[in-house]
């Protein structure tokens, strides 16, 4: 019973690189095409993101019920769950200065957008590092008997 997010998920930590590239093109050439651009993909992050959250809720549970995760992961699972919102967070904040920065044609806010998306492709970034570790130091949404043989390893590697 493997328990993996879907491959949706990776858009959320793809598409804020595709979206700093657009922020920064924007500012060479000064192209709104490229701000709206950004706009747009950092929309479909955020879409992505709340698609992330239903499905890791939805993991989270199976994992827990099933005990799908090497004990001392739970509290990394729970770090996980949380972080998960602020990535959310940072989308929308992101989502809303974007917005004002075309809609006002003020180059401040695009100046605090190309910021909070950097901020943003960092939680992302953080945030994908935290569920790797999670399924494959702590076994999270692993089949028992790969766990139960990942926790054996440790042993003997510790020796």
């Amino acid at each position: 019973m493997n328990i993996l997010h879907p491959p949706f998920v990776h858009f959320v930590v793809a598409l804020p690189v595709i979206a700093l590239f657009s922020q920064f093109t924007f500012f060479i050439t000064k192209d709104k095409a490229y701000s709206k651009a950004a706009f747009r993909i950092v929309g479909f992050a955020m879409l992505a993101s709340f698609l992330a959250i239903i499905s890791g809720i939805e993991d989270a549970q199976k994992i827990m019920a099933n005990q799908n995760i090497i004990q001392e992961g739970v509290s990394s699972l729970n770090s996980h769950k949380i972080f998960g919102f602020i990535v959310v967070a940072t989308l929308i904040a992101t989502s809303i200065v974007k917005w004002l920065a075309i809609s006002k044609d003020s180059l401040l806010y695009e100046n605090v957008s190309l910021v909070l998306i950097v901020v943003l492709l960092i939680v992302s970034l953080y945030q994908g590092r935290s569920g790797g570790i999670l399924v494959y130091k702590y076994s999270a949404g692993i089949d028992k008997s790969v766990a139960i043989q990942r926790v054996d390893e440790q042993k003997i590697s510790k020796y």
